[in-house]
């Protein structure tokens, strides 16, 4: 039980909590180990309570009627499903789970969620902070997916990437500790160009050919998953620049 609050007390939703908030319910709460490949959750399963991944990656999945899918976003340790079905009308999950490598995942059952929110004020309060981060993540793909062009799109990513970097830094050392703005800075893609891609809503081939051109015209430099971004300020400008034409 020990190991398990320790492992609760990782995740962002009980983040800087005081174990002994939610020690009381460890026992509820259990571990499952995840292969590469299985899917976690089905669209139209009923959401039964809160997960957070532990170890390891999640993709949330869309999938059409033909089989084909769409990835609409990546699920890293610390991060949780099933806090957006708990309150609203439909308690069905409108997508689908699967893992993109082995990974670990705690669930904490809907009833003993809903307890902990109702008797802890700092519960109810990181369990907010979750459900307005995500909003804001769906809001940032949006913007990205909305862009017209490979290009934009792939560097809109990259940057977003950049920034979340910045931002996990600043976090975690301290605003006056962070590194010194540069004008080259890596990013290393959290999973494979397949699928990178498809959460980008683009063929596989075609990421890989923008990518080619884009490090031909200095802008990047690829050595496998780690994007080394030569050109920060041109990257950068190409995105300010079709925010411009767009409100003309």
């Amino acid at each position: 039980m020990k190991k398990i609050c320790e492992v609760l007390g990782q995740t962002k939703l009980f983040d800087s909590m005081d174990h002994s908030v939610f020690q009381p319910y460890c026992s509820r709460t259990s571990i499952r180990l995840i292969w590469k490949g299985e899917i976690v959750v089905n669209e139209g399963d009923r959401c039964e309570g809160i997960s957070s991944v532990v170890s390891g990656t999640l993709a949330v999945q869309k999938y059409s009627a033909d089989g084909e899918y769409v990835t609409l976003n990546l699920l890293e340790p610390g991060d949780s499903f099933g806090e957006e079905f708990f309150f609203g009308s439909n308690k069905e999950y409108t997508y689908s789970i699967e893992a993109v490598s082995n990974a670990q995942v705690i669930h904490v059952p809907r009833d003993v969620m809903m307890n902990m929110l109702e008797n802890d004020e700092e519960v109810r309060d990181n369990f907010m902070r979750d459900l307005s981060d995500k909003v804001n993540a769906q809001y940032s793909r949006i913007n990205i997916l909305s862009q017209r062009n490979l290009r934009l799109k792939i560097s809109r990513y990259l940057l977003e990437l950049h920034y979340q970097t910045d931002e996990e830094e600043e976090r975690r050392y301290g605003y006056m500790q962070k590194k010194t703005p540069v004008s080259t800075a890596s990013v290393e893609l959290p999973v494979s160009k397949e699928v990178a891609a498809k959460l980008l809503a683009m063929p596989r081939p075609s990421f890989s050919r923008e990518l080619v051109r884009m490090e031909k015209e200095g802008l990047i430099r690829v050595s496998g998953r780690v994007i080394w971004l030569t050109n920060l300020e041109a990257l950068e400008a190409d995105g300010q620049i079709d925010e411009l034409e767009d409100e003309e």
